[in-house]
């Protein structure tokens, strides 16, 4: 029996379960340690592993599950991610079981001269129905007409074209690493957006920071708690991630994205004291989009 588990748990011999099972055994790994890291839930984790497809929710999130599970213990989690995909495909088209067909009673299929009075009941409230809306609607236009009074206002007077104003100066383009510091406790996961490297996967501690390696092509960050965790270029810290205690799943770290949102026309850069005394300029768009934010549950 697994901790956790309602029912007995049998890993799967065979397949993508077994494999992440096998990888998961030799790292000395439990399936809660998978599950506090990867905020999986943990049945759903043990339905992977024994290949019960029918334990799990829709194909492409058990699909994302195996992705993830996979990347944690350094294994390609495109390649296993596809083949479970196909794994869970063929199962499900194989316990897929039509029904079968019945002939209708004869005995309960009205007969011709019933359905033909049927039908002509419809037809004379249908076009009784018609009729009575095309009265009413001859007496709501005679009233309108009645009602109508002809409007002798004065135009309005024409606006005066405003006098061009010269555009603001463009904003100064920050500099410097790319750095992830946290204000609380904070789990985060950085990697490639495609799945291909992962840079952290980690609860940074209070006052901790992380910086980007220079050879990133499209980082990507996930965290539960945006509110705690400043994303900076330098000294130029930017807007929150997120909305507090709002899972972000892809908020993108690339250098370009970034310094777009400190760069935008209607950001404003101000000095802000953080905990420690220090002042950092904080970027703050009016109107510029943040990264989608979903709750922060597993």
């Amino acid at each position: 029996m697994v901790e956790g588990a309602n029912e007995e748990y049998m890993p799967s011999a065979s397949g993508v379960g077994g494999q992440l099972n096998a990888e998961r055994q030799r790292q000395n790994l439990e399936l809660s340690d998978i599950a506090a890291r990867t905020r999986i839930p943990l049945r759903h984790l043990q339905a992977i592993e024994g290949g019960r497809s029918d334990r799990l929710p829709a194909l492409p999130y058990s699909a994302g599950f195996v992705k993830s599970y996979a990347a944690l213990l350094g294994l390609d989690g495109q390649a296993l991610s596809r083949a479970f995909r196909e794994e869970m495909g063929n199962a499900r088209r194989a316990h897929f079981e039509p029904e079968a067909y019945e002939p209708v009673d004869p005995s309960r299929v009205p007969s011709r001269l019933l359905a033909m009075i049927a039908l002509g009941v419809a037809l004379l409230l249908g076009m009784g129905y018609l009729l009575l809306r095309f009265e009413n609607d001859n007496v709501d236009l005679a009233k309108l007409a009645a009602d109508t009074v002809r409007d002798e206002r004065p135009l309005p007077a024409k606006p005066v074209a405003p006098s061009p104003v010269a555009a603001p100066a463009a904003p100064a383009v920050p500099t410097g690493p790319i750095t992830l510091n946290a204000v609380e406790d904070v789990w985060v996961k950085v990697s490639e957006r495609d799945g291909s490297r992962t840079y952290l996967l980690d609860t940074l501690k209070a006052g901790q920071s992380f910086t980007l390696p220079d050879d990133v092509n499209d980082p990507i960050l996930r965290t539960g708690r945006p509110e705690v965790l400043k994303v900076m270029i330098g000294s130029t810290a930017l807007p929150p991630a997120g909305e507090p205690d709002r899972l972000v799943r892809a908020y993108s770290l690339k250098r370009a994205n970034l310094v777009a949102i400190t760069t935008a026309p209607e950001v404003k850069v101000e000095a802000v004291p953080d905990a420690g005394g220090n002042t950092s300029e904080i970027a703050a768009p009016a109107d510029l989009p943040r990264a989608s934010a979903q709750p922060a549950r597993p």
